[in-house]
């Protein structure tokens, strides 16, 4: 394995070559072996280089520190991961999802409810009284436990547990339990002056422009994304005390086993050149990487970041950019993760295991999202919208030469698989990292 000393020349080559081709304003690695730790910077922040002082927003990484605080209040009693969640949110006992859904579930994006989309006005919700009614009425596309499918609601009922069980809020608890034995003294995203800078990739000018203010965030959705601004120093000591490597005592022993344990397997994908390095496997709050490594990673209004360890190896790397290019995130850390570990490549996908014809239908999803598989030729031709809008787009999947799936699709971002629910035997469709499942045709006709 690489060593610290060895990969701090080749470690700041490789952020400066990164940025310079990719043109993103500003990228900062922070790498931890052994206990050793080193960072390489590249770009401009705000208005300077861009620097260990710079701040990004935690966003959707916030999970794996809410993920870590519900381990801990399990390993001391306070909660129970197999109890349906009716049990805690009295609103939800006598439902559906408040019977079946277990607070496990809910940390490792399993609930199976037809969720919400954040970013859409009409399916999303802001408000717990809304939210409980939304939860009561959506119907559940997958057996509990048995399908990955992200969810950010998901967090949001965690938190809620946690707040009827101990009388405190999830991100309190957070910040006196993990982030203060840390030394961690986080910003607010949109007020820290610290701030890295946040920027868009501006498709007519092919040029990342900056991001001049951040949309508020609702209080509702916190317990998710958190207002919380870090360092990248700050993001790396969340791995460190996910794989024990500095305060060990902070996570019980059983809490970092359950975090690096893999509780449901994710299908391959076909993806666009700009598409997320999907995860194969997902657990108790963290992901499984194609190179065995556990991580998690955010998007924020104008900056991405992500972090990955391997336990065994005592090796953690974060990733923060001040412009919003997951792909170019996840490249970083795959490609310095591989440096370090020097662990052979991922061997191809494999096979398709389906014939086209199979997967004809529609699928249904979450925000009312939907897709309408047709075959067409040697083709399957993917339809792609929402229920309440006209608008659609549509890709092409094919098979090469060894019947690995292709993707080809007018939006880069775009990734496409397919999957057999294990309990049901349910057909079903992941787009991205929201899955979808078929519905019979007479179904669709009485809804």
């Amino acid at each position: 394995m690489t060593s610290a000393n060895s990969l701090r020349v080749p470690l700041e080559g490789f952020v400066a070559r990164v940025q310079r081709e990719t043109r993103v304003p500003g990228i900062g690695v922070a790498v931890s072996i052994a206990g050793e730790r080193l960072e390489a910077y590249a770009g401009t922040g705000r208005s300077a280089p861009l620097g260990a002082g710079a701040r990004y927003h935690l966003g959707c990484a916030t999970k794996l520190l809410l993920a870590m605080l519900v381990l801990e209040l399990a390993q001391g009693g306070v909660l129970d991961l197999d109890a349906a969640i009716g049990e805690y949110v009295a609103e939800l006992r006598g439902t559906q999802h408040g019977r079946n859904i277990r607070v496990a579930h809910l940390l490792s994006h399993t609930s199976g409810y037809r969720g919400t989309h954040l970013l859409d006005d009409a399916t999303r919700v802001d408000r717990w009284h809304d939210f409980v009614a939304f939860l009561t009425a959506t119907p559940a596309l997958f057996v509990p436990g048995a399908v990955f499918s992200y969810e950010h609601t998901e967090a949001v009922l965690l938190a809620e547990i946690v707040r009827r069980t101990t009388g405190r809020s999830s991100l309190e608890l957070v910040g006196e339990r993990l982030l203060a034995p840390l030394g961690i003294e986080p910003g607010t995203f949109g007020e820290d002056e610290r701030d890295a800078g946040r920027h868009r990739f501006d498709a007519r000018s092919a040029v990342y422009v900056p991001l001049d203010s951040a949309p508020p965030m609702m209080p509702f959705w916190l317990p998710a994304f958190s207002s919380h601004t870090v360092t990248l120093a700050e993001l790396l000591h969340v791995a460190e005390i996910a794989m024990g490597t500095a305060h060990p005592s902070l996570l019980a022993a059983a809490t970092r086993t359950a975090l690096a344990t893999t509780v449901v397997r994710l299908p391959a994908t076909a993806g666009g050149p700009l598409s997320e390095l999907l995860p194969v496997g997902f657990g108790l709050g963290t992901a499984e990487l194609r190179d065995g490594c556990r991580g998690n990673t955010g998007i924020s209004a104008g900056q991405c970041l992500g972090l990955r360890y391997d336990a065994p190896s005592r090796m953690a790397v974060a990733v923060a950019l001040n412009a919003t290019a997951p792909h170019v995130r996840d490249f970083v850390l795959a490609t310095v993760a591989a440096e370090i570990l020097r662990r052979p490549p991922s061997r191809d996908a494999a096979a398709f295991s389906f014939d086209f014809a199979e997967l004809e239908g529609t699928y249904l999803g979450p925000g009312g999202g939907f897709v309408r598989a047709r075959c067409h030729d040697d083709r399957l031709v993917c339809e792609v919208g929402r229920e309440h809008r006209r608008e659609t787009l549509t890709a092409e999947l094919s098979l090469d030469s060894q019947r690995r799936l292709a993707l080809r699709s007018p939006v880069p971002q775009l990734s496409i698989g397919f999957f057999t629910e294990p309990q049901s035997s349910a057909v079903g469709l992941m787009l991205g990292l929201s899955a979808y499942r078929r519905v019979p045709q007479n179904q669709l006709a009485a809804s």
